[in-house]
């Protein structure tokens, strides 16, 4: 609080906060912050969930990551293009309800869900992204004076850089929170009131019987193995959670888009 206040009664701040007034600018920040928080905290999601529940290298859980980038990569050009043709705001909006649904998409996923289909949904959110980039970059500097581009590319560099830490805390604190919750609610049913918890750990000793196990060693076996499996059952639960959580997030902007003041895009969006 300090800080900002000594920014605001500078007469050249590091830190131009006064450039925030301006409509255009504030909205673009914004859509900064809730892309940076997505995009990091579904980085963050993506790999540490293929490695722990699908049994993924890092390798692999990279190459789910790379159609994204692919896409991105590939629309580029054709944004530039569509940039000076189609409104900034339906740009933005499109960018983030598409990114929203691959979140949602990625919050469908079970355990028997194929490389195919986690692929696509980063290439899905790529494709949202790439609708981002050079629209919500025109609209930043789309009012205000051309001295002011490096106090405006500080700020927004901040909200970016914000975003991700705030995506990244948030998923990592509810992931641990909901994985919590879930197991509790599980644990709830594996007791052996419960018919069809009984009948899977008869079915398991039974095996571990047939492959040589005494009948107490095979018991506890059994047990431990449920165990497992309502602890993996618990994390693909709160993965989902975290995912679903992040489309939430990302359908404000197409809401905040609504509040963007048109104007020129003939001029190219600025390069910071």
């Amino acid at each position: 609080m300090a800080a900002v206040v000594w920014e605001l009664r500078q007469q050249d701040p590091v830190v131009e906060l006064r450039l925030l007034r301006e409509r255009n600018f504030a909205l673009s920040n914004a859509f900064y912050f809730l892309f940076g928080f997505v995009l990091f905290g579904s980085t963050v999601l993506i790999p540490q969930m293929l490695q722990s529940l699908y049994g993924y290298t890092a390798t692999n859980a990279g190459l789910v990551l790379g159609p994204g980038a692919m896409v991105i990569v590939v629309m580029a050009p054709l944004i530039v293009r569509l940039v000076k043709r189609i409104p900034v705001s339906w740009m933005i909006g499109l960018g983030f309800t598409v990114l929203g649904c691959a979140m949602w998409y990625f919050a469908s996923f079970n355990l028997a869900t194929n490389y195919g289909k986690e692929a696509w949904a980063r290439a899905v959110q790529g494709f949202g992204i790439a609708f981002l980039f050079v629209p919500t970059s025109q609209l930043a500097y789309s009012y205000l004076p051309k001295n002011k581009n490096n106090k405006a590319s500080s700020l927004t560099n901040l909200f970016r850089n914000q975003g991700g830490s705030f995506g990244i805390a948030f998923v990592t604190t509810v992931l641990a929170r909901r994985a919590q919750y879930h197991q509790s609610v599980l644990v709830a049913h594996v007791t052996s009131f419960d018919r069809t918890f009984s009948e899977n750990v008869q079915n398991i000793t039974n095996r571990f019987v047939d492959h040589g196990y005494s009948a107490a060693d095979a018991a506890i076996r059994a047990v431990a193995q449920v165990h497992a499996l309502v602890q993996q059952q618990a994390s693909i639960l709160a993965f989902l959670d975290c995912f679903w959580l992040l489309g939430l997030v990302a359908f404000i902007g197409p809401v905040l888009a609504i509040f963007i003041h048109k104007f020129n895009q003939g001029g190219g969006a600025a390069a910071h």
